[in-house]
C-alpha cells in the first residue's frame, strides 16, 4: 500500500519564495480533509512572515530541511519548480507517500487511494498531459523509477520546455508501467483557463479529492479571496469549524474532459 504519508516541498532558492496563506490552507486541509497521518515539508531555508509563522505551530508538520539538488546531469537548475520536481521523484522513490505542490486544497480522505502502485492525475486528456503536481507510489515503484530515470536526458534546453518533464512524459511512461490515472476532475476540476471561479462562480467539485489553485497563475491567493470562490464554505469550515454549504452544478451546462 501507499504509505499514508504527504511530502511536500518549499524550496526559496534564490527567489525566496513567499509562504503564504494558501500554503498553510493546504497543509491544513491535508490534515483536516486528507487525513493524512504524517504530513512531511521539505525545506531549504525558513520562510518568513505571519503566514509562516502561523504553520510553523503545527504540530502535526514534520519539518525536513534539506539541501535539494540544484543541478542535474551537471548542469545547473534555475527555474524552482524543476529542482522541486525532481526532488518530489527522488522521496518517492526512495520513501513512497503521497507528494503534492502547496497550491492544492484537499477536500476528502485519500484512503481509498492507497493501494495502488502509483497514482496521477490527468491535466488535459486531448492534449496527452498528467500532471506531476499531486503523485503517490509505493517505494520503489516502476512508473515512479522510469519517471526519475528520464531526467537523464535533462539539459538547460529542456528549462524552457518546462512542460514536457512534468505533463508529456509522465503521460508516455503512464502506458508502460503500472501507475493508476485518475480523471481530471479528482485532482484538477479547477482548468488552467478557468476565470469564473474566482468570480464565484460554481464549478462541479462532487468526484475531487482536491483541487489545484495554480499558484503560478494566480500569485496573490489569500484566504479572503478563497471564501468567495465555491471553496468559500469549505475554508469556513477548517478556519472556523462553520458546516460547509453544499455547492451544486448543472450537469447540462458543465463537463469536463
Amino acid at each position: 500500500m501507499i504509505p499514508f504519508v504527504f511530502h511536500f516541498s518549499y524550496f526559496r532558492g534564490s527567489t525566496l519564495w513567499k509562504w503564504t496563506d494558501l500554503h498553510t490552507l493546504c497543509i491544513l486541509s491535508c490534515h483536516e480533509k486528507a487525513k493524512a497521518e504524517r504530513i512531511i515539508v521539505h525545506y531549504d531555508m525558513d520562510g518568513d512572515g505571519p503566514a509562516w509563522d502561523e504553520v510553523k505551530k503545527f504540530e502535526f508538520v514534520e519539518w525536513r530541511k534539506v539541501s535539494p539538488l540544484w543541478e542535474i546531469n551537471g548542469h545547473a537548475i534555475t527555474d524552482q519548480r524543476i529542482a522541486a520536481d525532481y526532488f518530489r521523484l527522488c522521496i518517492l522513490e526512495s520513501e513512497g507517500g503521497f507528494y503534492a505542490d502547496l497550491d492544492f486544497v484537499f477536500l476528502k480522505s485519500f484512503e481509498t487511494l492507497r493501494h495502488n502502485q502509483a497514482i496521477i492525475g490527468t491535466q488535459c486528456p486531448q492534449k496527452f498531459k498528467l500532471a506531476c503536481g499531486l503523485m503517490g507510489a509505493v517505494p520503489h515503484s516502476a512508473f515512479i523509477k522510469a519517471y526519475l530515470e528520464s531526467y537523464k536526458e535533462w539539459n538547460p534546453a529542456a528549462e524552457k520546455k518546462f512542460w514536457i518533464h512534468a505533463n508529456v512524459i509522465p503521460w508516455n511512461l503512464s502506458k508502460l508501467h503500472p501507475v493508476t490515472v485518475l480523471p481530471r476532475k479528482i485532482f484538477y476540476p479547477l482548468a488552467w483557463s478557468n476565470k469564473t471561479f474566482w468570480a464565484g462562480k460554481p464549478i462541479c467539485m462532487n468526484n475531487a479529492m482536491a483541487i489545484h489553485l495554480w499558484e503560478s497563475k494566480h500569485p496573490d491567493i489569500t484566504k479572503e479571496v478563497l471564501t468567495k470562490t465555491p471553496l468559500g464554505s469549505t475554508i469556513h469550515e477548517m478556519l472556523y469549524g462553520l458546516p460547509p454549504l453544499v455547492h451544486k452544478c448543472d450537469p447540462a451546462t458543465i463537463s469536463f474532459d
